[in-house]
């Protein structure tokens, strides 16, 4: 029994380095055919040719780029390459849950998948985008990165990008979005469909409040402006 135990132990070792072997490969020839391309040194400036709307860092209110940040990649300007942290705990709460509820996706990461494989949903292509994450951090500071990020990011309501979600919903400049604007902003791209503004959903409001304690998690902003803000929602979804 022991025998037969310790064979199937053995074979089920090989074919899960068998498939390990065969998914890593097939990532890195789609990430190898995706740079060949589009090298990752161009991304910037082919986004900005391609976009007549694209919007530079000093053209983007701080608050929307912290709020983003914030909800999206905590450890952004600290860690490099992959947030193996973020990776872990996401990988937890799905085991523990028995689902998908979290992704563990870097904003760099994300970057990587909206450019190169259009919102493409599967194992392979996610592990592809993790060889992207050390090509974008060779080539471009925190800041670019951050910027590319919020000009490919879909906003909902047929917005792509913080310039068109901007002016669409507020009639504003990047620049000129004040706290509460970016923070319900950056509430949305974590689910578009349901977030966009135009769905009055109570839960886009909740959302905007994991935003707001997030970023003063991170002391970038106080309580004191967070109780502004939420004097600031319509009163149906903030008692909701």
């Amino acid at each position: 029994m022991r025998k037969w135990l310790k064979i199937s132990f053995i074979g089920l070792f090989i074919l899960v380095v068998a498939l390990s072997s065969i998914l890593f490969y097939t990532s890195y020839n789609r990430y190898e055919e995706a740079k060949s391309e589009l090298p990752v040194a161009e991304v910037r400036e082919y986004l900005m040719l391609n976009n007549d709307n694209y919007t530079e860092y000093e053209d983007i209110s701080p608050f929307l780029l912290e709020a983003t940040y914030a909800v999206e990649d905590r450890r952004f300007y600290i860690r490099e390459g992959i947030d193996f942290i973020a990776l872990g705990r996401a990988i937890v709460k799905n085991i523990s849950s028995m689902s998908l509820v979290e992704g563990g996706s870097t904003i760099t990461q994300q970057l990587a998948k909206i450019v190169y494989f259009n919102y493409e949903t599967s194992l392979e292509r996610k592990v592809a985008e993790l060889f992207f994450i050390y090509d974008f951090e060779d080539c471009y500071s925190k800041n670019e990165i951050i910027e590319m990020y919020v000009n490919v990011i879909n906003y909902g309501d047929g917005n792509i990008g913080i310039y068109e979600a901007s002016m669409n919903y507020f009639g504003k400049e990047p620049a000129e979005l004040d706290l509460y604007e970016a923070s319900l902003l950056a509430a949305i791209p974590n689910s578009p469909g349901n977030y966009q503004l135009s769905n009055d959903n109570p839960h886009t409001y909740k959302r905007q409040i994991k935003v707001l304690n997030d970023m003063q998690s991170l002391g970038l902003i106080s309580r004191s402006e967070i109780d502004e803000c939420l004097l600031r929602q319509p009163q149906l979804e903030a008692e909701e």
